[in-house]
């Protein structure tokens, strides 16, 4: 194996440290030849608050996988999340500059800079992921090289978070002698997997509970058309049983892990367990019926909030597919059950597929953000191997890697110098905005997010109590900014689509009639 072939995915979640080794073949398939996993000390709602913690955990997780692996590696693809990242639906146009009206691989990256100009300076872009191209008003173009035409527009999904959050994230890794070679969105992450090709094309959504938040991602028609976090995690499980039970917060987390259910209904009648509480280590005999009802309360919450805020961008009946549930979290008993009750359509668990060598190391739904950051960087080193340009297309895999700012990247336009961290989207250019600093370079100001608020030092912490960004919203009674369907209407006419207005008039619609309705326009007949 050469040193060429080995990928490493980088996982650094609230609750744990993840390293992931391996190499591909060009079926798609890879093999896993190094895993590393410990305690994550240092974070809290995917962000880092204590760097020297961060440092020695990213450090025992590397040494763990490269001991296992046997060989050694000195950069990495890391996953981020947090509350402060935002993401949006913007658009572009731009003129087609040659002559004879065809658009090369440079229209393609002006008007993807042009739709990203509208971030604000504040902020940081970790990807800039095309959704479809228009030439000349035509919708639904995906590789738009070679098409003639006189005007390029594009609707692209942006996903940006505070300049010093991501920094800290690289001053970790660099604290552990290692490189970051791009930073990737842990949803985007772990769709590639946990979600196929043919779901991403139907439309679905992907909820990956982690400890201190839970990862949102959709996929429409084959490209991502929403992601979002959602500030409830498995360690608010965790503390709920602490406080309720009364007992020390390691044992609540071994009794969520050991006796925990996501529905009481499963608990049989009688049953009991022992708790001890905190402070006189008295031991007190309970239903276990109490437990489930704690956790009950809080999956429902977690679950209604994520269909919230899929509502709120429009897109809650355009999951045919259904919902994929993954993380940790969501392996427990009862969790499946409970969001299919909420989200009235199918669910199922996603774990890693497609995967060799140490396989069972990493058949959990928790490893899959480290094993999606894994497959973005093979892809990554099979695009810099093949020496593609800027603009070029990936030919294999439903998602190009993420590519990194070259010396011969094209400079950008008027005063934008933003460095694109993640990856490109599903058979669209894999085109970096243009150079720049890393994050952190620029000051960053005050982080002020794209949808909402942004989040203070109290929403950083663990008392539940606290108001979140997400509840800011629902309180003010606006959804996410630009991505209802009222307001792309309103954005941009060009873009607007009847069949949204006629399903608004429609009376509600069962899930299955959704489905239904679905089916029948993708294989050609109308509905009645």
């Amino acid at each position: 194996m050469t040193r060429e072939a080995i990928a490493v995915g980088l996982d650094i979640g609230t609750t744990k440290v993840c390293t992931v080794i391996g190499h591909g073949d060009a079926a798609g398939k890879i093999s896993i030849t190094g895993v590393g996993l410990v305690p994550s000390r240092g974070l809290r709602k995917g962000v880092v608050i204590d760097v020297e913690d961060t440092i020695t955990a990213v450090r025992d997780s590397i040494e763990r996988a490269r001991h296992m692996a046997g060989f050694d590696f000195n950069s990495v693809v890391a996953g981020v999340t947090g509350d402060h990242i935002q993401s949006s639906n913007l658009r572009g146009t731009v003129t087609v500059a040659g002559t004879d009206g065809s658009i090369t691989p440079e229209d393609v990256e002006r008007v993807l800079q042009a739709a990203a100009l509208d971030v604000p300076r504040d902020r940081e872009i970790i990807h800039s992921l095309p959704r479809y191209f228009a030439v000349d008003g035509q919708r639904g173009v995906r590789r738009p090289v070679g098409m003639r035409g006189r005007r390029l527009e594009v609707e692209t999904h942006v996903v940006t978070g505070t300049a010093s959050f991501l920094q800290n994230v690289v001053q970790c890794v660099e604290g552990a002698n290692l490189t970051v070679d791009s930073l990737v969105l842990e949803p985007i992450a772990t769709s590639e997997a946990v979600a196929t090709a043919d779901e991403r094309e139907l439309g679905v959504a992907l909820i990956d509970i982690g400890g201190g938040t839970s990862d949102i991602a959709v996929f429409v028609e084959g490209s991502i058309a929403f992601s979002g976090v959602v500030p409830v995690g498995g360690h608010h499980v965790t503390r709920d049983i602490s406080i309720g039970l009364r007992t020390p917060f390691d044992i609540a987390e071994r009794l969520k892990i050991e006796r925990g259910v996501a529905s009481p209904s499963l608990i049989q009648h009688g049953e009991a367990l022992e708790v001890m509480t905190a402070g006189s280590g008295e031991r007190l005999r309970l239903p276990r019926a109490v437990l489930g009802e704690i956790i009950e309360a809080r999956m429902t919450e977690l679950f209604e909030m994520s269909r919230e805020m899929l509502s709120d961008a429009g897109l809650l009946h355009r999951l045919p597919a259904g919902v994929i549930l993954t993380g940790g979290g969501a392996l427990l008993p009862g969790a499946l059950d409970l969001a299919g009750e909420i989200f009235q359509a199918p669910v199922r668990l996603g774990k890693p597929f497609n995967v060799e060598g140490w396989s069972d190391q990493v058949d959990s739904p928790q490893f899959a953000t480290a094993v999606g950051l894994l497959r973005f960087a093979l892809r990554q080193h099979s695009l810099n191997a093949q020496a593609l340009p800027a603009g070029a297309l990936a030919a294999s895999g439903p998602l190009p890697a993420a590519n990194l700012t070259t010396p011969s990247s094209p400079q950008p336009i008027a005063d934008f110098h933003r460095r694109a961290w993640g990856a490109s989207a599903n058979e669209t250019p894999a085109v970096d905005v243009g150079p720049g600093p890393a994050p952190g370079a620029r000051e960053a100001a005050t982080g002020t997010p794209l949808h909402s608020d942004a989040p203070t030092s109290d929403g950083m912490e663990e008392d539940d109590g606290e108001e979140t960004p997400f509840d800011r919203q629902r309180r003010k009674g606006d959804g996410p900014e630009n991505t209802s369907d009222s307001a792309r209407r309103e954005r941009d006419a060009d873009f607007y689509d009847p069949y949204d207005e006629e399903r608004e008039n429609e009376p509600p619609r069962t899930w299955w009639q959704r489905f239904l309705h679905r089916l029948r326009e993708l294989i050609g007949f109308e509905m009645n």
